[in-house]
């Protein structure tokens, strides 16, 4: 199924939104729900069953490291702890593709080089990762392509 911007139906949209996966720079986790209900909330408002909710987060949770943090709350997780969840609730759906907004800023060099290679992961499981970032060091000496971006003109497109 393809789909324009400017052609596609109101009826489809949110086909389309089911295939994406989106990551934030600051998280945006709900403070009132653990990481497991975070994690779930995204399956719940797509009308997943409850006896395939539950498996489900589980996997996500895996993916990026966090399932022993599943009844913490969001704040009582480090920056990297948090994007973890932000991840996981952005793959639990298996989008087809997957955006982060510069989904390392916030982080420290350890924990924004760990998120890094759980991207990897999630490229090398067949989801296309679509990722803005400044910090060259998630692209140099890497085979991913590579879009150069400068005042909103693509500058060229190199293939590492």
């Amino acid at each position: 199924m393809s789909f324009d911007s400017k052609n596609t139906p109101d009826s489809q949209i949110q086909t389309l939104r089911r295939k994406l996966g989106i990551v934030f720079q600051d998280f945006k986790l709900l403070n009132d729900r653990n990481v497991f209900e975070n994690i779930a909330l995204a399956l719940r408002i797509s009308g997943y069953p409850n006896h395939q909710i539950k498996p489900k987060v589980y996997e996500a949770m895996t993916l990026v490291g966090i399932s022993q943090r599943r009844f913490a709350m969001p704040y009582t997780l480090s920056g990297g702890e948090q994007q973890r969840v932000a991840i996981a609730r952005a793959m639990v759906h298996d989008p087809y593709i997957l955006l982060a907004d510069e989904p390392t800023g916030n982080l420290d060099p350890e924990n924004a080089h760990g998120v890094f290679e759980i991207f990897k992961e999630i490229n090398a499981r067949g989801t296309a990762v679509l990722m803005a970032t400044h910090n060259p060091n998630f692209y140099l000496n890497s085979t991913f392509r590579r879009l150069n971006l400068e005042q909103g003109r693509l500058l060229n497109r190199e293939i590492l």
